[in-house]
């Protein structure tokens, strides 16, 4: 109890200040979270006897961020290996998918591998997809949206609501409404009126958040540890109170798949956390398998909704 409280403590601040704070500190961020959660899901699938191409969807996953981030010219990276001139590059992700395809079939046909060889090729894949992707939606919401940092942060707050008020309103009266659980087999202890709490916790945090912002931005630029402030702009957080339900109902929805989804795959390769590294909250993959579905949704949602 002791260490899950020093975790939440030291990594709470930690996160706030990255997510609001500078550039490169952002992208090791990201690219320090990608790295330790694709070891864990590696690590799961190799213990259990499956067989993983490990450096290569590694070294993969970690460029995946940098060239997300740099997506409106990476011609620098080209340049700099002497592979051409071209002034201008725009990074396709759906290229960086196929390019890894190519990469990964290309080293199968060479060591003439056939057994499992598609697993092999689906699992490594599907390593890149479920979490450098996912993960690097935290800087497309960051640098591809109109108050990205702002969003951002709004975007983990509500997590930990749907999260929180979710555990204390299952505690509460979990079961007592509706018998039936929210995932039986996957998750037990889930409810639905848990569920539905999460949802409110959500939208509470949605509508005093420019609140919370403004808190936390002053105590930080008070302490000297914050020097750029982005201005939070209501438009896009709470003017429209029936976009903000429908966002806080989708971040409730899938903060709960991301969460059973993790769940899921722990129990079918039998262990009980992704990792030990942050002590009694296991493994990065514990700590952000609900953010992993949740931040395309927002990014998305923003862009096209709001």
């Amino acid at each position: 109890m002791l260490s899950r409280l020093l975790v939440i403590i030291l990594a709470v601040p930690l996160l706030i200040y990255i997510l609001l704070s500078g550039e490169v500190t952002f992208l090791i961020f990201n690219m320090v979270v990608i790295l330790i959660a694709l070891h864990e899901f590696y690590t799961i699938l190799k213990n259990k006897g499956n067989i993983v191409y490990y450096k290569t969807g590694l070294l993969l996953g970690i460029f995946l961020p940098i060239f997300i981030y740099y997506r409106e010219d990476i011609s620098f990276f080209f340049r700099y290996l002497k592979l051409m001139n071209k002034d201008n590059i725009t990074f396709d992700v759906g290229g960086f998918i196929v390019f890894s395809t190519l990469i990964i079939a290309t080293m199968q046909i060479l060591s003439s591998k056939i057994k499992n060889s598609t697993n092999e090729l689906m699992l490594t894949l599907f390593g890149i997809i479920y979490i450098p992707l996912f993960s690097s939606y935290m800087i497309s919401i960051r640098e591809g949206l109109h108050n990205g940092r702002i969003l951002l942060l709004y975007t983990f707050f509500s997590i930990w609501a749907a999260d929180t008020f979710a555990y204390i309103v299952g505690m509460l009266i979990g079961g007592k409404i509706f018998k039936k659980r929210l995932s039986e087999k996957i998750s037990p202890k889930k409810s639905i009126e848990g569920f539905f709490g999460g949802i409110l916790g959500v939208f509470i945090i949605s509508l005093f958040f420019e609140h919370i912002y403004n808190f936390l931005v002053n105590l930080l630029s008070y302490f000297k540890i914050l020097t750029y402030v982005e201005k939070i702009d209501t438009i896009i957080i709470s003017q429209n109170i029936v976009k903000l339900f429908i966002l806080s109902i989708l971040i409730a929805i899938f903060s709960v798949l991301g969460d059973l989804f993790e769940s899921k795959f722990k129990r079918e390769f039998g262990v009980k956390d992704s990792g030990t590294i942050l002590m009694g909250h296991g493994g990065f993959l514990d700590r952000f398998d609900s953010a992993l579905f949740v931040l395309p949704i927002v990014y998305y949602f923003v862009k096209y909704f709001i």
